[in-house]
């Protein structure tokens, strides 16, 4: 697969452009600059640092390391990976965007899982957690905690399904008894452990500013309700899902926290390219995962569906709305796992 090139001409394009609507719009940027920090103070700081820490302890912590055994069984069957690559995909589905990426990193430079192992983490541990999902978009947003629930147990399913669906074709690694690539004590683990996490948070809460400050200049212009929804949730989830939580339905919602935006796509990538992933690929991961939340969320909501009397928004979200698109939906779905475990791993392509 040729990799596209943008052209010389387009980079200094859209800089150019770029810098004329800052100029144009001085009080839209501003004011989603602003929006972004209350945004780190307020939800991604509280939110992600404190896993990014533990996640960080646990990966450099010999002790932490053994008792990582007792998940030998689920992480070896399942997802075909050792039982030291556990806290990746713990953290992955229940700390938020970046820690299972930012985990499977550490474990690749340590030496505990090899690259294709790290490089199949970063294409299903990169979830929303449930303090985002349940609390924030679920009660804060939608004011239904029923409503965070599905939409959790719909990223997180999906999740675990990519990842049992790409370790298909993996070989079952064998059992560990010790953890002995890490040589420093747990004090140093937890220094190293609260540095780490400053650094990643500080680009994380930049990110979230940069794209703050883009959907700040989107709304400056008359797009359209649901133009600029479907923007933001393709840029920044947060603000994609403030708005899809007004415009839009509980599947919108499912496959923007699916997706997790481009801002959070960036953040990660870093780690997701030092293992070896592909950014084309991974990507691509996050629109599998996109529509395969969507898929499970209208399953879900079909099989409990909820009260249209609690909130407009959600009502929204009725099986005679979904069921056009299911079939078709499903059989997408079908398409992009046979993509999946048709990977050809000896290319490294994910």
């Amino acid at each position: 697969m040729k990799k596209f090139k943008i052209s010389g001409f387009a980079v200094p394009v859209a800089a150019v452009g770029t810098a004329c609507m800052l100029v144009a719009c001085p009080e839209c940027c501003v004011k989603g600059a602003v929006s972004g920090l209350i945004t780190c103070a307020s939800v991604v700081i509280p939110s992600l640092f404190p896993f990014l820490i533990v996640s960080s302890f646990v990966a450099l912590s010999p002790s932490c390391g053994r008792a990582m055994r007792v998940f030998s069984p689920v992480m070896r069957h399942i997802f075909r990976l050792p039982a030291c690559a556990a806290p990746a995909v713990i953290f992955g589905f229940f700390g938020g965007y970046p820690v299972g990426c930012s985990v499977a990193a550490q474990f690749f430079r340590c030496g505990l899982i090899d690259a294709e192992q790290a490089q199949r983490i970063t294409c299903f541990c990169v979830n929303a957690g449930p303090a985002f999902v349940i609390t924030a978009v679920g009660t804060v947003m939608l004011g239904n905690i029923r409503a965070g629930v599905i939409l959790f147990l719909s990223v997180l399913i999906s999740g675990i399904f990519l990842g049992f669906a790409l370790g298909l074709t993996a070989p079952k690694p064998q059992k560990q008894t010790e953890n002995e690539a890490t040589s420093l004590t747990n004090s140093q683990a937890l220094v190293e452990s609260v540095e780490n996490g400053a650094v990643a948070m500080m680009k994380i809460c930049a990110w979230t500013v940069v794209f703050s400050c883009v959907s700040g200049m989107l709304s400056h212009w008359n797009l359209g309700a649901d133009v600029l929804t479907a923007l933001n949730c393709v840029l920044e989830v947060t603000a994609g899902c403030t708005l899809a939580s007004e415009n839009a339905n509980l599947c919108t919602l499912a496959a923007a926290l699916g997706w997790g935006g481009l801002c959070v796509g960036l953040q990660v990538l870093g780690n997701v390219k030092s293992v070896g992933t592909r950014p084309a690929v991974f990507f691509a991961f996050r629109a599998v995962n996109a529509g395969l939340s969507a898929v499970i969320c209208g399953v879900i909501t079909r099989l409990f569906p909820l009260e249209a009397s609690v909130f407009s928004n959600v009502a929204a979200v009725s099986a005679r709305q979904f069921s056009y698109s299911l079939p078709a939906t499903a059989a997408l779905i079908c398409l992009c796992t046979v993509f999946i475990i048709d990977l050809d791993r000896n290319r490294k392509v994910c």
